[in-house]
């Protein structure tokens, strides 16, 4: 609950530092920015369902995750799948490679996307994979070092501080011109 809270107020802020600036006007353009905000922030849950069914179907988490759909508990289903509390070790979207491809595409969209439902959804995606990542680093919620999951050496601990502060940097220059 409290990524979403930290979503809610990020946006806002954004949204009046924007209109306070005179960069926008009120319209449609600021609610496609935050429909597109919310959707990025809900694809990064998705990652449970990729590992469950096809990345690692043997894990015992994606049992318990196709159990649970298999008898037709799709509301329980969700709201697990939605829960912080069980998050896969080898997780497509919270890895340290996809930051990087992310960092790519938010420069991408800053600089050649109109669309603000675009624009928003690179925000809401990048916002929750920076939460995690800095509740991973900041608060041990799990390992930081399973962000580097991919990687098929030892990693140093100013490895790890160099990836979260240097993603933390960029992403919010980012966040500022989407």
């Amino acid at each position: 609950m409290a990524h979403e809270l930290v979503l809610v107020a990020i946006l806002a802020v954004l949204t009046a530092w924007r209109l306070m600036s005179g960069n926008w006007i009120l319209g449609m353009e600021i609610l496609l920015w935050w429909l597109g905000g919310l959707l990025g922030f809900i694809l990064v849950f998705a990652d449970g369902v990729i590992y469950a069914f096809w990345q690692k179907p043997e894990d015992v988490l994606a049992m318990k995750m196709r159990d649970i759909f298999g008898r037709g508990r799709w509301q329980k289903g969700l709201v697990r799948m939605l829960g912080e509390e069980e998050k896969s070790d080898e997780s497509i979207l919270r890895s340290v490679l996809f930051l990087g491809v992310f960092l790519v595409m938010g420069i991408l969209a800053a600089t050649s996307v109109a669309s603000p439902l675009g624009r928003g959804f690179m925000v809401g995606l990048g916002m929750h994979l920076w939460m995690d990542l800095m509740a991973d680093f900041l608060w041990k919620k799990r390992d930081v070092k399973l962000w580097f999951w991919q990687i098929k050496r030892e990693i140093e601990d100013n490895e790890v501080k160099g990836v979260v502060w240097g993603f933390t940097i960029l992403f919010w220059l980012l966040v500022w011109n989407l």
